[in-house]
């Protein structure tokens, strides 16, 4: 099994270290981030079906054990274990859920090593399992059951489970499949032209999750060889569709995607228009005025202080954004602010 890196939440920094990676290291996937299916039913973690039985905010479950799906013997019939608050309001008493756990945590005090944790079990987190606790249905244990062997997950017939997953309902699972597509080279190597394209699809598909857009687009960033080479096509969309205040915070906060598709953006074969780019000069969010003026400074030497100009003259320009902007054509023209504000016209 190869595993793919991964671009979470730290954003751009992750990114350049994969990339840096593949560059020295050729014939290695860059990262060590499991698939969520090979972390599910890692000996190091425990595969449980349980009912939940008392919460205690702020981060803890207690879970009553059905089964051991993962088969282990080591299991008590209570189990505590440690969430994080949105997963605590997120669950009912009663209900029953299936989920991964651990004990063990890499020792800070001795690097590379693991160590029990002093906390109690926690609930595995990590792409596609953010966290390992999912409700319990007939999809989640038709995948699980397709899954519970190295053979299995290595196999054709997975993949195609996984694509049919990527069309389901339940967000959660959603998630799961296209991280296990885009975190398993075996997987990705099998993929053909009319799975790229579907996987395109889900990508262009603005009514999904954008931490499932991401993913997918990122693989493709990373690794169109396997996943397509359609990510260029699709960071242009993003930049040019995506309201430039954002969507609201949650599974549609734009945030990643957008910095994603700004980072493609910046690739030298990239021919994207600099209108474009100039559109989020505009956004009332300070990091996307950013990262629109670091592309146009990259791409578009020489053509700022025009582009700047013109947003300016955006009435709907926030406080924040027309100092941003003045600011820029200050350093432009040698940090005068009587000559940038000459040069950029009345307000």
């Amino acid at each position: 099994m190869h595993s793919i890196s991964c671009f979470t939440s730290f954003g751009r920094l992750l990114l350049c270290i994969a990339l840096t990676t593949c560059a020295l290291v050729p014939e290695a996937w860059a990262g060590t981030v499991d698939p969520p299916l090979h972390l599910l039913f890692s000996g190091k973690n425990r595969l449980i079906a349980g009912t939940l039985k008392e919460i205690n905010p702020p981060s803890r479950l207690v879970f009553e054990r059905d089964a051991v799906i993962g088969g282990q013997s080591d299991v008590p019939e209570l189990i505590d274990v440690l969430a994080d608050t949105a997963t605590v309001k997120s669950v009912a008493l009663g209900e029953h859920y299936v989920f991964a756990y651990t004990s063990i945590h890499r020792d800070k005090r001795m690097p590379g090593q693991v160590a029990l944790n002093k906390r109690g079990a926690v609930l595995v987190s990590s792409t596609g399992l953010e966290p390992a606790l999912f409700p319990d249905s007939a999809a989640l244990r038709h995948v699980l059951a397709a899954a519970d062997s190295e053979e299995k997950r290595d196999s054709p017939t997975l993949l195609r489970l996984m694509l049919k997953t990527l069309k389901s309902d339940d967000a959660k699972l959603q998630y799961l499949a296209a991280a296990q597509i885009t975190l398993d080279g075996d997987l990705g190597a099998m993929l053909t032209d009319k799975n790229r394209a579907l996987l395109r699809k889900v990508v262009a598909d603005t009514r999904g999750s954008t931490a499932l857009r991401f993913n997918l687009l990122q693989a493709t960033y990373l690794h169109p060889d396997l996943y397509g080479e359609w990510g260029m096509s699709e960071a242009q969309e993003v930049l040019a569709t995506t309201p430039l205040d954002g969507y609201p915070d949650g599974p549609k906060d734009p945030t990643a995607l957008v910095l994603l598709a700004f980072d493609i953006a910046q690739k030298p074969e990239a021919g994207l228009p600099k209108e474009l780019i100039a559109r989020w000069l505009r956004s009332p969010r300070r990091l996307f005025r950013e990262q629109s003026a670091r592309v146009l400074e990259a791409k578009f030497p020489g053509e700022q202080r025009d582009l700047y100009a013109q947003a300016l003259r955006d009435p709907t320009l926030n406080d924040e954004g027309r100092k941003f902007l003045v600011d820029q054509l200050q350093r432009l023209d040698g940090h005068h602010p009587e000559q940038a504000v000459h040069k950029q016209g009345p307000e």
